[in-house]
């Protein structure tokens, strides 16, 4: 009973020491908005003393009692930070943060295949972020880059719209989903409409050979697609867009966070009675069903390990003279990795596949006929490990990749064909003062066609946070597809055949490119120039006198031409405008390569206020010839397309939102030359989201 007594009364002392000493503090919360738009900051951080909080997906952040050091510094990536002198004492507190005209201290990977920020990159990077996804109102990867300085839709054969970089086509352009390579071209057009924008977080483009990090395809640049991560709580976004050709798309957004794991998950529908690449709107219609899971769990400070998947179900339907032409496509990607640090030292190891099916049909109705069409299906799998690391004043940057490749399809010879090969590469990051440079190399061994090295050098010179000059000489290949080298295919009606050629060797360039960019918080200017020389590019050669033609390593020539990008912002408004030229030589022809239009320019403009948010983007893209005789002499051109696309969203209730926008509003009339041309689009959705911190 003593001892009962000794303690309540401790107990009673105690509180009323505590109580007359201070009254119990109160929790408050800051909530930090986007200038103009009023939308929640997800992520932005408040820095207080020591201690860093994190904004949840509602950009509220829960400060605790006594938390009373100033200065409270509010920060996030792509935006001003805003500092408090004064502690707040409301229950909540509005925050407004201002965007930057470029992001200098977003993180991006392609560039070193290790993040980094974008103010540190050696080789010129450009970033497409979910807020311009989101402003642009597209629902696929083409409208995105679209809008993209330097960027030109490449059709696809018979379908698809493929791109073209620094004047180099699809076929020589790597497209990448976190990292890892998509198999899934027809004809060597990877089709990027058929990729949603709905996973996307952002999209990161390195224009210029980039096969030293790479390998094969990335002549003309990279594409690398990131997917949307968990936010820190649980959150959801639903969307619904209706539009004109019997536009009706449908996506879900679900992530979340518990204890050490994460996962997140996108679904979606989309319906348009269009087909990508193809001018014809007679009968036709596209078709995607897709669903992208991804995991994460970290086991514990050192190692963590993720998965994902990707499947897109694709059916289309076109017409050419009396038939209805057929194509079913199935998108397949998966991948699981490590990503284990001790110290300085970082490994990452990586199984990577990805496969795609295509089936080609045609009838002269509306339906396929069951069990007719050529089949052919596309796989590539990868054991990867990559280390990053730290040795004196140098960072280290290597792997090896171990490849198979296979294919199964009905016009390759005896019906199916794999390839193997292993790919060991390295670079060395070294920074003395202002000047950072970058040397690397990757072998590249395949049982076929041997062993290629491709070497680059880059630098960067930054002298201050405003000025950076970049500059590379680099080496690209593309190795001989499995089409170019096994196809076996005989047209009895047309009289002539096709071979594939087993002895070809992988097409070469050699490229030099130079940058200067200048930024400031309020505008950024970047100009950038290229030089590119290719060799021994495959072509069909000449049908020989048995009616057969085959695959040669003949095409040479080069390609020049710069990009220049400049954006202000004042406020809540921004403009951005872009002009790219391009000049092209085919060795043989003496002409300019066809389908390469030298002069592209776009500009938009964009405004919120009062929530509402209002975009307008022009684009311009020049003629260009697309045929030409055995003479050299042009026999076809695609006109001057010019381009107005219109757009306002504006809140609604309860994180709802609806958004109207008409894209091509004067519905320019160009006809077929002008692949995948739609005339005017006109869409409204509606979409919503909700999330919860923890």
């Amino acid at each position: 009973m003593i001892v009962v007594v000794r303690q309540l009364l401790l107990g009673l002392l105690g509180s009323v020491a505590v109580a007359g000493a201070q009254a119990p503090a109160t929790a408050r919360v800051v909530r930090v908005i986007e200038q103009g738009t009023s939308r929640p900051i997800s992520g932005a951080r408040l820095v207080i003393g020591g201690r860093t909080l994190i904004a949840g997906a509602d950009g509220r952040i829960a400060v605790p009692p006594a938390a009373d050091a100033l200065p409270w510094v509010v920060r996030q990536i792509g935006f001003r930070p805003d500092t408090l002198r004064a502690v707040p004492t409301a229950a909540e507190t509005t925050i407004t943060l201002t965007p930057v005209a470029l992001a200098l201290d977003a993180l991006v990977v392609t560039s070193a295949r290790r993040e980094q920020t974008l103010k540190d990159v050696v080789v010129t990077t450009e970033l497409i972020t979910r807020a311009d996804i989101e402003r642009s109102g597209a629902s696929d990867l083409a409208s995105i880059l679209t809008e993209a300085t330097g960027i030109q839709l490449d059709g696809g054969v018979p379908t698809g719209a493929g791109v073209l970089l620094q004047g180099l086509g699809a076929q020589r352009v790597l497209i990448m989903l976190d990292g890892q390579p998509l198999v899934g071209r027809i004809n060597g057009n990877f089709d990027i409409s058929r990729l949603s924008a709905a996973m996307v977080e952002r999209i990161e483009v390195v224009k210029g050979p980039q096969s030293t990090l790479y390998g094969s395809e990335a002549m003309g640049g990279v594409i690398n697609i990131i997917s949307r991560p968990p936010s820190s709580g649980t959150s959801a976004a639903v969307a619904f867009t209706s539009g004109s050709q019997e536009r009706r798309d449908g996506t879900l957004h679900l992530d979340g966070t518990r204890g050490r794991a994460a996962a997140a998950i996108d679904l979606g529908r989309r319906y348009q009675a269009l087909t990508p690449g193809v001018s014809a709107t007679n009968g036709t219609f596209s078709e995607r069903w897709d669903v992208a899971p991804r995991v994460t769990w970290r086991v514990d400070d050192a190692l963590t390990v993720n998965a994902s998947a990707l499947v897109v179900d694709e059916r289309q339907r076109y017409r050419t003279g009396q038939f209805f032409q057929f194509s079913d496509n199935v998108q397949l990607a998966a991948r699981a990795g490590a990503d284990w640090t001790h110290g300085v030292h970082r490994i990452r190891p990586l199984v990577h596949v990805s496969q795609f099916s295509h089936l080609s049909r045609r009838s002269t109705s509306t339906l396929p006929v069951a069990g007719t069409g050529d089949d052919d299906r596309q796989t590539l799998a990868e054991l990867e490990v990559t280390y990053s690391g730290a040795l004196r004043s140098m960072i280290i940057d290597g792997g090896v990749e171990l490849r198979h490749e296979r294919i199964t399809a009905d016009r390759v010879r005896d019906a199916e064909r794999s390839l193997d090969g292993i790919e060991p590469y390295a670079q060395l990051t070294w920074t003395a003062g202002p000047i950072t440079l970058v040397p690397g190399a990757r072998v590249s061994w395949n049982q076929q066609w041997g062993t290629y090295l491709a070497p680059r050098v880059a630098a960067l010179w930054r002298t201050n946070d405003r000025w950076a000059v970049r500059g590379a000489l680099a080496r690209g290949f593309r190795a001989p597809d499995f089409k170019e080298l096994y196809i076996n295919f005989v047209n009895v009606p047309a009289g002539y055949a096709v071979e594939g050629n087993p002895a070809l060797t992988p097409e070469t360039s050699t490229n030099l490119q130079l940058g200067v960019e200048y930024t400031s918080p309020s505008w950024y200017s970047r100009v950038t120039v290229f030089d590119n020389v290719y060799r021994d590019f495959i072509e069909t050669g000449a049908q020989d006198a048995n009616g057969v033609f085959t695959y040669s390593n003949v095409a040479q020539g080069m390609t020049r031409g710069g990009d220049v990008d400049a954006a202000i912002v004042r406020g809540a408004s921004r403009v951005e405008v872009g002009y790219a030229y391009l000049w092209s030589r085919d060795a043989r022809t003496g002409g300019a390569l066809l389908g390469r239009a030298p002069h592209s320019g776009r500009l938009t403009a964009s405004h919120a206020w009062r929530a509402t948010r209002v975009s307008a983007t022009g684009l311009v893209t020049a003629s260009a010839a697309t045929a030409r005789d055995s003479s050299g002499t042009v026999t076809a051109r695609q006109p001057t397309f010019g381009r107005l696309d219109l757009r306002i969203a504006r809140p609604l209730v309860a994180g709802s939102e609806l958004s109207v926008g008409v894209d091509n509003v004067f519905d320019r009339s160009l006809g077929p030359e002008w692949p995948g041309f739609t005339g005017r689009q006109w869409y409204a959705t509606v979409s919503w989201q909700g999330s919860r911190s923890r």
